[in-house]
């Protein structure tokens, strides 16, 4: 089974030849994304680019280091036998992580994963606002998943483990919901910033997390 997310855009001529010749009955293939080289004349669509140009468009060999965090659904085989066993978890709600968590009931089954360089252009970029929007959406259901015990490993509760291993998660998020706004200025403007925009999500998933 091919899933292949509606806006993206067959790279190479070979994008199903490539994916028969690793086809085994028991491997999960990932052929990655990479995004328009040129960035959008439009400001309003610079955020959702820039982030998904240095934290998604990853070679295989880079993903292949840490091969479940590395996976995404948007590019992926997987034979029938295993996708009857390992489905998508129904009750995640909008957008975001179910990729991930897809990933590590994967890691949990002993499912193994193989990242190769067989990408599609991701051409469905959303504007700043909206991106903003789809990203909180995602941190709520991670932070719902965490809270549930049964989140999947990611870079974001990665930090957040470190920060609470530390003592200094509420310091931190003091500080980001007093420059809030400033940040948030910067990730709607012409030139937004993935770190700004790292720091961001990370305020917003502390606060989900500890919401009661």
């Amino acid at each position: 089974l091919l899933f292949l997310d509606g806006d993206s855009v067959i790279k190479s001529r070979n994008y199903i030849k490539t994916y028969v010749t690793h086809a085994k009955q028991n491997l999960v293939i990932y052929g990655g994304r990479v995004y328009p080289k040129k960035m959008p004349a439009s400001k309003k669509k610079r955020l959702h680019w820039k982030y998904g140009t240095t934290r998604e468009a990853l070679s295989a060999k880079i993903r292949n280091k840490n091969p479940y965090l590395n996976f995404q659904s948007n590019n992926f085989l997987i034979p029938q036998a295993l996708f009857n066993i390992q489905t998508f978890d129904e009750k995640m709600i909008g957008y975001g992580y179910e990729d991930l968590l897809f990933a590590r009931e994967m890691e949990v089954k002993h499912i193994k994963i193989l990242h190769i360089d067989n990408p599609v252009v991701h051409e469905g970029l959303e504007n700043n606002d909206i991106f903003l929007k789809k990203t909180e959406n995602a941190i709520r259901n991670l932070a719902a998943l965490y809270r549930d015990g049964k989140h999947p490993i990611t870079r974001l509760t990665q930090t957040y483990k470190k920060l609470e291993r530390f003592g200094i998660t509420q310091s931190l998020y003091k500080l980001l919901s007093k420059i809030e706004h400033k940040i948030k200025t910067n990730l709607l403007s012409e030139n937004p910033s993935v770190r700004l925009f790292n720091a961001w999500k990370l305020k917003q998933f502390i606060e989900l997390v500890n919401a009661k």
